[in-house]
């Protein structure tokens, strides 16, 4: 019974692993709910950046999911950032204290913006 314990446990361990570090498309880490992607984070190299509409045939439709922000807290890499219309969200802290994001386009299906998505940047929206 003690092994079947242990078993189960680690087996929990190991999928709660895999669900917190995401999935990953190219440079785009993202998660699934309900046959939709979030894009959850970016390891690129930077400069003018395009989210994409779809990974792995799954259409993205909200960016960012709370902390830690898209391109990680202070991100000087990137420069700008064009957001497709598929996305309906932007998430709270997504792009929080992108301090060389210039500008930021945002695609025309976007209706909600979470706290701080922006908070401590220096840029503009663009939609």
């Amino acid at each position: 019974m003690k092994a079947l314990r242990v078993l189960l446990t680690t087996c929990f361990i190991a999928s709660a692993h895999q669900t917190l570090s995401g999935d990953i498309f190219g440079d785009w880490t993202y998660s699934v709910s309900d046959n939709q992607a979030t894009i959850t984070g970016y390891s690129g190299a930077g400069g003018a950046v395009e989210i994409p509409a779809v990974v792995n045939e799954i259409s993205v439709v909200k960016v960012g999911n709370g902390w830690p922000p898209i391109f990680g807290s202070g991100n000087t890499t990137v420069t700008s950032v064009t957001i497709p219309d598929s996305v309906t969200s932007i998430g709270s802290d997504a792009f929080y204290n992108c301090t060389n994001v210039a500008s930021i386009t945002i695609g025309n299906s976007v209706t909600s913006i979470g706290d701080y998505a922006f908070f401590n940047d220096t840029v503009e929206l663009n939609q």
